[in-house]
């Protein structure tokens, strides 16, 4: 029997085609997020194999070793420090993508300290003013990112979950929770560039999410709209209801 005035409605149990939806936009989102954070690290692999094979010297190769992690590093901090309040909004889990970005952070945060000493090794005056580490101490910029890397580290050897189970749940978060300290130390190595990119536009942001009131509001934001997409049925619109 057809009906031309009164909309049908579908069961819940089919708004799952949504959801998967919604799913495959999450991934493509992860994806093309990877994808940028890639570019950095794929840009330092040429600077070496270039210098390797003698195409540039080793002055050129920390130049662009340098200029290609500084920012991304930061830039793929704050994204990862975004994750969880994105998790709030939209109640999906950000989980991998965040263990990604970390991954990459650690790495091109390493590739700058060695790049580094590499370029100040080759200071001959450097030793007499000190030293490197002296240099660091003089220098708030040089420190605030040191000790970004240095606390850091520990969160990258820990996480995995065989960290998570050997330190219990408990110790993982209260460790994990330098994450707020790598995140302060960052803005204040990033604040000290004359520059104020996209990077520390997302780490503000994402102290903001963290605010108290705003964490609550995004949480609630979030449960409501996947309660929504779970639960809310589809409408067909009056021309289909007329063909069912």
């Amino acid at each position: 029997m057809t009906s031309t005035n009164r909309p049908e409605t579908i069961p819940a149990a089919t708004s799952s085609s949504s959801r998967a939806l919604l799913r495959r936009r999450s991934s493509w989102l992860q994806l093309a997020v990877g994808g940028l954070t890639l570019v950095a690290p794929a840009v330092i692999a040429v600077a070496a194999l270039a210098r390797l094979t003698g195409q540039i010297t080793t002055d050129e190769m920390v130049e662009l070793a340098l200029g290609a992690g500084e920012n991304p590093g930061t830039f793929t901090f704050a994204a990862m420090f975004l994750a969880s309040p994105i998790q709030w909004l939209t109640g999906r889990s950000q989980v991998r993508i965040r263990k990604f970005l970390a991954v990459v952070f650690y790495g091109l945060a390493v590739n700058n300290f060695v790049m580094f000493i590499i370029e100040r090794g080759q200071d001959a005056d450097l030793q007499e003013q000190g030293g490197l580490l002296s240099e660091i101490a003089r220098s708030p910029f040089l420190l605030a990112g040191s000790v970004a890397l240095l606390l850091a580290t520990p969160l990258f050897l820990t996480s995995s979950r065989w960290s998570q189970r050997t330190l219990g749940m408990r110790k993982w978060r209260l460790l994990h929770r330098l994450t707020y300290v790598v995140a302060v130390a960052l803005a204040l190595h990033v604040l000290l560039i004359p520059d104020i990119g996209p990077d520390t536009i997302l780490l503000a942001m994402g102290f903001i999410a963290r605010i108290p009131a705003v964490r609550v509001r995004l949480v609630a934001r979030g449960k409501k709209r996947k309660e929504t997409s779970e639960h809310e049925p589809e409408q067909l619109s009056p021309a289909m209801a007329g063909v069912v």
